[in-house]
């Protein structure tokens, strides 16, 4: 990339305004903590008089004014959600981190998820976009100031682990962990596509084409591969138990909706129960298992956005491998 155009770039102006294309995102007022609101209300100028600021920024808008704290537009979430869509796919186009059609897609699945989180963060507008772009939008040290409240009690005394002595019992214990099937893999499809996730769509004549059982590249695997190794696991045991550690559904992130997750968790599952029979599954919640990706809000966010319509399929689909605390715990 070259240098960056007037109005073409995502560039902090001051402590309450984040510019993109020649529009105002106000992003904290006066504490800096994210409150978001219009920024061509009351914290927003059009630079009359002002040939320099004119030039810069051609469309008219410029950046809130710099002194002290001004009134503001109260938090209006929605149309922000819109706005700060508008940034990110534009970000994302500019940066070339994907397909235009894959940027739209993933800013339209992650961005109100994005906005909520961020309107809630103790982060200062420059805090966030030194995080997210660098020293040269803003500052953000990983390593300053934290305050973190200890309990009263004292430690207590560091004891180092006790091996166990020669010729005690033992066990074997199966671990599955990130199976990511993908319902779209295609054997002979393009593995070494543009995209973030690849081998699916059609079959491309000639070698070369993904394999049957799987690709080593940017793809995930069919069905019909995981079944065939839950089938053969009888050969390897006896197990005493298995750990699944979750990341059941593909890399597909930017494209997934409630019910793709759900018939990968209830799929999977299923083909669990039928390979391993009455040996004890101990399931674990992997981060692919959300959509949007990594979305686990806290228990204090309530409601369509919250994680309980997870949450409850989990608890229905492994109610004959936990007990009723972990049950509970889960939901």
């Amino acid at each position: 990339m070259g240098a960056a155009r007037p109005g073409a770039g995502l560039e902090p102006r001051d402590s309450r305004c984040w510019d993109w294309d020649g529009t105002c995102l106000v992003v904290g007022h006066g504490t800096g903590r994210g409150q978001l609101g219009p920024g061509t209300g009351a914290g927003a100028r059009t630079g009359k008089g002002n040939p320099a600021e004119a030039a810069r920024f051609p469309r008219g808008r410029v950046p809130a004014e710099r002194g002290p704290a001004r009134p503001h537009c109260p938090p209006q979430l929605e149309p922000n959600v819109a706005r700060v869509g508008r940034v990110a796919a534009g970000l994302c186009q500019e940066l070339r981190l994907a397909r235009p059609e894959i940027c739209r897609q993933a800013v339209q699945l992650f961005q109100r998820d994005v906005v909520a989180a961020w309107a809630r963060s103790v982060l200062r507008p420059g805090e966030a976009c030194g995080l997210l772009l660098g020293p040269r939008c803003g500052h953000w040290d990983i390593f300053g100031a934290w305050n973190v409240s200890l309990p009263a009690a004292p430690k207590p005394p560091v004891r180092p682990p006790v091996p166990p002595p020669p010729g005690a019992p033992s066990a074997r214990i199966l671990f599955l962990t990130d199976l990511h099937w993908d319902r779209l893999y295609t054997p002979g499809s393009e593995p070494a596509c543009p995209d973030p996730l690849c081998c699916r769509g059609a079959a491309r004549p000639g070698p070369g084409g993904a394999g049957f059982w799987g690709e080593y590249s940017k793809c995930d695997l069919p069905l019909h591969t995981i079944a065939a190794l839950l089938a053969q696991l009888h050969h390897a045991g006896p197990f005493a138990a298995a750990y699944w550690t979750g990341d059941i559904p593909a890399h597909n992130v930017w494209q997934q909706h409630r019910e793709d997750q759900l018939l990968a968790l209830r799929t999977v599952t299923a083909l669990l129960r039928q390979h391993l029979g009455a040996l004890p599954v101990y399931p674990a919640v992997g981060n692919h298992e959300a959509t949007p990706v990594n979305a686990f809000p806290p228990p204090y966010v309530r409601g369509n956005q919250s994680s309980t319509w997870l949450y409850d399929a989990m608890a229905e689909a492994w109610q004959d491998w936990l007990p009723p605390p972990a049950l509970q715990t889960l939901r």
